[in-house]
């Protein structure tokens, strides 16, 4: 990691280290390594895209969860950037950064930090389920535009559809968090395996056989289903949404991975651009397969 790179995150920590007064998103200490990876990438993204005559739509940024722009970590009190105020500081600025935000109050922070950055001018914010409003938000998305999209729920919150919405946009290169601990392991047998139209199955979407495949491991242990459901998951990717290069990034917590960063893209350049912004941690976290 360069000096001007790692250099770039500490300005954003210390640009938010201020208590303004506004509502936080109470955080693990876990999420200054995913957050530190994105803005990472969107940097290396950025430097080598925006202004490039193929991108005549820009470069884009999408944000379907994104929160009041500050998280505080809940042990140390270290206020850290969120993903909206990462996108806004880009060393390269965006053309467009488009935003999702289910809770008014959150996002009417949201706004208000935005509106006091250099994005203020390039940025909309839409309120409500990010699986009912996608279409809206697609459409904002320019045609013949490069888009980095991050899905960070807190749990099984994005459908299947609205990621295959998002991919008709073009290219559209995607960081999903797929919590496969915290959520999909705990709930499986108990809420969703009988509810064919549980939160897994809209996860998944259309024709994932998911009970079928979870039934031919006879018995398995927890580590192989945890590979199963990951690998699922990127098959629909790849079936429901035409992605074709992946990457996992375990994110541990005390006790142990807490859930998985699945990044999808179409272009095998993007990949290199994802595997180039996690080679070097901030803080233990480790690099998955």
């Amino acid at each position: 990691m360069s000096r001007k790179a790692k250099g770039h995150w500490q300005e954003l920590v210390k640009l938010v280290e201020t208590d303004d007064g506004l509502l936080t998103r109470d955080s693990g200490a876990w999420a200054g390594d995913k957050l530190f990876h994105w803005n990472r990438y969107i940097e290396i993204t950025t430097r080598a895209m925006v202004g490039s005559p193929k991108w005549g739509g820009g470069v884009n940024y999408v944000d379907l969860f994104s929160g009041p722009g500050v998280c505080k970590v809940r042990t140390s009190g270290e206020r850290l950037p969120g993903s909206p105020l990462i996108a806004a500081y880009a060393p390269k600025p965006f053309s467009k950064i488009l935003l999702c935000e289910l809770d008014d109050s959150t996002a009417d922070v949201c706004e208000q930090r935005m509106d006091r950055s250099p994005a203020a001018n390039r940025y909309k914010l839409f309120r409500g389920d990010c699986n009912e409003l996608v279409g809206e938000i697609a459409k904002e998305i320019p045609d013949r535009s490069l888009t980095l999209a991050f899905l960070d729920p807190t749990g099984l919150h994005v459908h299947m559809s609205t990621v295959a919405t998002l991919s008709r946009r073009g290219a559209v290169d995607l960081l999903i968090l797929f919590p496969v601990e915290i959520d999909i392991m705990r709930n499986h047998e108990t809420y969703y395996f009988g509810n064919q139209e549980s939160k897994l199955d809209q996860a998944f979407g259309e024709g994932s056989n998911w009970r079928e495949r979870k039934l031919q491991l006879n018995n398995a242990e927890p580590q192989q289903l945890r590979k199963l459901y990951v690998q699922i998951y990127r098959d629909q990717l790849s079936s429901q949404a035409n992605y074709k290069y992946f990457d996992e990034l375990v994110i541990r917590g005390p006790s142990g991975p807490l859930y998985r960063l699945v990044y999808a893209s179409k272009s095998e350049l993007g990949l290199k651009f994802w595997e180039e912004s996690v080679k070097k941690e901030l803080g233990g976290q480790s690099k998955l397969f």
